[in-house]
């Protein structure tokens, strides 16, 4: 009897049925190996992209750290102060510089006379 079992287990497992039912089932999970690679991929890169993005807001806020520290003297403060509007101290002398708009004006219009166009209405204007 034990024989006769062993017989109907053994002729289960190896017919066709069984074996394409044990190949789909190897697809299926070959299916899922590949789709959990392909995130893992995904995810890793995008680590990656937050490590940098971490690294360059570190560098920011050290950077940023700095600024503050040098805008708390009294030299910092002088500095923004004198870019931001046109003061002096006691004793200094401030120059500054302006530029001629008519200058400009003079450029712009040498470079519009060059060029085949203005050529050619140079030759009838004359």
């Amino acid at each position: 009897m034990k024989d006769f079992n062993k017989s109907n287990d053994y002729k289960f497992w190896h017919s066709p049925v069984a074996l394409i039912l044990l190949f789909c089932v190897l697809v299926f999970f070959g299916y899922k190996i590949i789709d959990l690679i392909k995130k893992e991929r995904e995810t890793s890169h995008e680590k990656e992209i937050i490590l940098d993005k971490i690294d360059s807001l570190n560098k920011k806020e050290v950077d940023l750290n700095k600024n503050i520290a040098r805008l708390e003297t009294d030299e910092g403060k002088e500095e923004i102060i004198r870019e931001k509007y046109p003061v002096v101290k006691d004793g200094e002398k401030m120059v500054t510089i302006v530029e001629d708009e008519v200058d400009k004006k003079v450029l712009d219009n040498k470079k519009e006379e060059h060029g085949f166009w203005n050529w050619i209405k140079g030759i009838f204007n004359k």
